[in-house]
């Protein structure tokens, strides 16, 4: 489905469905004028006009209605071919029957349905224009005129008429599928580009961060430094003259600058990780174990660990992926302030490496499903988190051709997942 205010491939195609059908409404014209007028062919005039003119005021009546008529989607453009389908049909009726040269004009409807339509409604427009050819096959008022203009002279002219009656059914048939695969063809090229661009906005986004927390980082890891070494060396005075009050103070000016510059190594360190990091061989338990020793020891206990590869050896880049690991482990330790356990499950398949963490807290609300990957955004409480945990591990897996999903678990909680490809991973 298209974003607001986008166009659908059906209305697009209901638009350029109007203005065909003045053309023809003026070829039609023109054609009985030629065939009436200058091969002096005997015309109903009056059901011709007739025919022409419910062709125009519909086609008025469409545009008139036409932004209500969009809102409905594929069933107004299939009543539309349809009907130009019976008009058409009603048209080569009187002129001649399947002598009528005119007769190819329903491939055109056929490719029309091919380009905007579902494989059941195309299938039904082909069975009506089939039907209707066949009818005026078997039922078309053959024209007369001057010398013997427009009668059937040939004795091989029914068997002409046969074959291409084969020929158009095959005909039709041929342009449905080859249309309809162009189409589809056409549809995962848009797919695919829509997925590049958002993979290039992703790095962008990464790269954007990467030089802000560089530039953070430098530009006030210094003053810290400073604030840090003369708040320490505060204490030291503040100590030997007893003064506890101020000294008291003056510790906690250093603790809060040490925090800061904690901050400051952690976004620096989150955002420029795993970006070229090559790919090593290493299995799931040596991966649990970098994981474990990555944690800070309070989680240790709350982690059970599940590996089901048997063993397998993975090439992958190492660290990122440990890194990636610790942030869902941590986030779902935060998630639960029940304390209750947390579990890593890898599990390795043919098509894809599933890391799995588990945990029992409340559950993902609606706006956390989605928006989280998002950089900078966050449930944490203020003080307690950056917002760029879950971005960094998705961009991790987008780099490796996987992705990263959220799915409730049963009986309560989240189950966070990270795919990556197997065929790329598997030594």
């Amino acid at each position: 489905m298209p974003p607001p205010g986008v166009p659908t491939i059906t209305n697009i195609t209901l638009g350029w469905l109007l203005r065909l059908r003045w053309v023809g409404v003026a070829a039609q014209i023109t054609a009985i004028l030629i065939t009436g007028v200058i091969l002096q062919l005997e015309l109903p005039w009056m059901p011709l006009l007739a025919i022409i003119g419910v062709t125009a005021l519909s086609n008025v009546l469409l545009q008139l209605f036409a932004k209500s008529l969009w809102r409905q989607g594929e069933g107004t453009l299939a009543a539309v071919i349809a009907g130009d389908v019976l008009l058409l049909t009603a048209l080569i009726y009187l002129t001649g029957g399947a002598s009528n040269p005119f007769t190819s004009f329903y491939l055109v409807l056929v490719a029309l349905a091919a380009m905007s339509l579902s494989l059941r409604g195309l299938t039904a427009i082909v069975a009506l224009a089939t039907a209707a050819y066949f009818f005026v096959y078997y039922n078309g008022i053959p024209l007369r005129g001057p010398g013997g203009i427009g009668e059937i002279g040939c004795p091989a002219y029914s068997l002409h008429l046969q074959g291409m009656a084969v020929a158009f059914f095959l005909t039709a048939l041929f342009v449905a599928y080859f249309v309809r695969r162009m189409l589809r063809s056409l549809q995962m090229r848009e797919a695919d580009l829509a997925a590049a661009e958002t993979r290039a906005a992703r790095a962008d986004q990464f790269s954007a961060l990467a030089a802000l927390a560089a530039g953070v980082a430098h530009e006030l890891g210094s003053p810290l430094g400073t604030i840090a070494v003369a708040a320490h060396e505060l204490e030291i005075s503040l100590a030997k003259n007893g003064q506890t009050g101020p000294l008291e103070d003056a510790t906690l000016i250093r603790q809060e600058v040490e925090r800061c510059r904690g901050i400051l190594d952690r976004l620096d360190r989150r955002s420029t990780a795993g970006t070229g990091d090559p790919a090593e061989p290493c299995t799931a338990e040596k991966l649990i174990r970098e994981v474990r020793n990555a944690l800070p020891p309070p989680l240790l206990p709350r982690l059970i660990t599940h590996d089901h590869t048997k063993g397998a050896v993975l090439n992958l880049p190492r660290l990122p992926v440990v890194q990636a690991l610790v942030v869902l482990v941590q986030n779902a330790c935060d998630a639960d302030e029940q304390n209750k356990p947390v579990e890593l499950e890898i599990t390795l398949s043919e098509n894809e490496l599933l890391l799995a963490v588990l945990d029992r807290g409340p559950g993902m609300s609606s706006v956390a499903e989605k928006h989280a990957g998002e950089p900078f955004f966050t449930t944490k409480p203020p003080r307690q988190g950056m917002g760029l945990g879950l971005f960094l591990v998705r961009t991790l897996a987008t780099q490796l051709g996987g992705e990263m999903t959220h799915l409730p678990r049963e009986g309560g909680g989240t189950i966070a997942i990270l795919h990556l490809p197997a065929a790329s991973l598997v030594s």
